[in-house]
């Protein structure tokens, strides 16, 4: 039986990793760096061979430093962003410090408590890396994340869309207003009843009409929303409302048709719908019950999984909520951690012959988090290469070999602790 020791241990070999664009760094992220959403939104523009991109940052309140002065909490946080063109040259920059202030403690650790930031670039259209680094002025920790956008083939047509962003919070409609607040995460809960699109369009003089549908993955269409717009050669804004009815826990397709004469553009945006409580890690509820194999009596993973769909829902909802260490809050910690680490080793250790969970570094990363260091030997005369996992906290190190040459890296040393796991 696992034995969960305290929050405290969990955190500290907590790992917080997100994908940047493309390649991946065998590099884990350091314990206690602020973590951050971000989405990055292509725009039109009415100028020719050129658009902008609009970053829009979503960061925890959980995940900064509060300091008390007097009677209130204060933090702050710095965002540096770095545009490259495709030669790695600079083409653009900014960096902004933003500060929160709060009245009380509860609200510094509060789960659904985040704030928002967006930066703007004017681009000529071809390819770029972003970098964007976010540094908790306490702490002085950083979480630097590079992405790349395209910006070369972007509205080749007469008809000029953009990217497409859900919106919460409406109270004005413009492409430079605040008074909406980006969902950035596209997410939604199960309690929700209805949510918002922003969109900007630009084209050929005239009316034209929308067509928005919501689809399945594969893409059949559940329900659709038609409208007319005004098209002329400013990108004007312009939001859609479509009914969440219908909608379970699953992926969806957003897709937006702007059709003017015999011309048509299309934009699509992924979403999801997830329960109230629910890991924003999970995307699929079988996957994530095979994921729990490490953690769960085998028997007990194929019983939940061949239950009806209700039941899984509430089996799986019941298990997490009794490893909950806090209860009284709609956030799991410890279902959060879990499936944060099934995601990390999914990007950190998979191949194109196994997920990463299933590999043997997955395994241990899940279990223990990240290593406190890594020894690694790819090229050792007389040795195959392998790698030696150290964690100082429960006096044990993994070793690792690449018996096969092909990074396909096997544990050698036996996991008799798993009572050590913070799960």
């Amino acid at each position: 039986m696992k034995v969960y020791k305290s929050l405290f241990v969990l955190l500290l070999s907590a790992v917080i990793a997100v994908p940047a664009s493309g390649q991946f760094e065998r590099q884990m992220r350091e314990p206690g760096t602020p973590f951050y959403h971000v989405q990055i939104v292509r725009y039109p523009t009415a100028i020719p061979d050129s658009s902008k991109i609009r970053l829009y940052l979503k960061v925890p309140y959980d995940d900064l430093q509060f300091v008390k002065y007097d009677s209130v909490y204060r933090s702050s946080y710095e965002v540096s962003i770095v545009v490259f063109d495709k030669d790695g040259i600079q083409a653009d920059g900014d960096i902004q410090r933003h500060k929160i202030t709060v009245s009380a403690f509860e609200q510094t650790n509060a789960q659904g408590l985040f704030d928002y930031s967006n930066y703007s670039f004017l681009l000529h259209n071809s390819v770029y890396k972003v970098s964007i680094g976010l540094m908790d002025m306490d702490t002085r920790k950083t979480t630097y994340r590079k992405f790349t956008v395209d910006l070369m083939k972007f509205n080749p047509g007469p008809i000029k869309l953009s990217d497409l962003l859900i919106v919460d919070n409406v109270k004005s409609v413009s492409q430079d207003s605040t008074d909406f607040q980006p969902n950035v995460v596209n997410r939604l809960d199960d309690k929700q009843k209805e949510f918002y699109i922003y969109y900007t369009a630009a084209g050929p003089a005239g009316s034209a009409t929308v067509e928005a549908a919501i689809l399945t993955t594969d893409g059949n269409s559940l329900k659709t929303v038609n409208d007319t717009i005004s098209l002329g050669s400013e990108p004007q804004p312009h939001l859609l409302k479509m009914a969440t009815d219908g909608l379970s826990y699953s992926k969806y397709i957003y897709q937006i048709k702007v059709t003017s004469g015999k011309e048509t553009s299309v934009r699509k945006q992924e979403f999801r719908v997830a329960w109230v409580g629910l890991s924003g890690f999970v995307s699929n509820l079988d996957k994530a019950i095979q994921e729990m194999i490490y953690i769960m009596p085998g028997s007990e993973v194929n019983k939940m999984k061949k239950d009806k769909p209700e039941e899984k829902k509430k089996l799986f909802m019941e298990y997490w909520k009794k490893k909950d260490p806090s209860p009284e809050t709609e956030t799991n910690e410890l279902m959060n951690e879990y499936f944060r680490r099934v995601n990390y080793a999914n990007q950190q250790f998979g191949s194109s012959f196994k997920e990463g969970w299933r590999s043997d570094m997955g395994m241990v990363y899940i279990l223990f988090g990240a290593p406190n260091d890594i020894e690694r030997h790819p090229f050792d005369l007389g040795s195959k290469p392998y790698e030696i996992w150290y964690y100082f906290e429960i006096n044990r190190q993994f070793v690792f070999v690449d018996d096969s040459g092909f990074g396909d890296y096997r544990l050698v040393t036996p996991l008799y602790d798993l009572y050590n796991s913070s799960f």
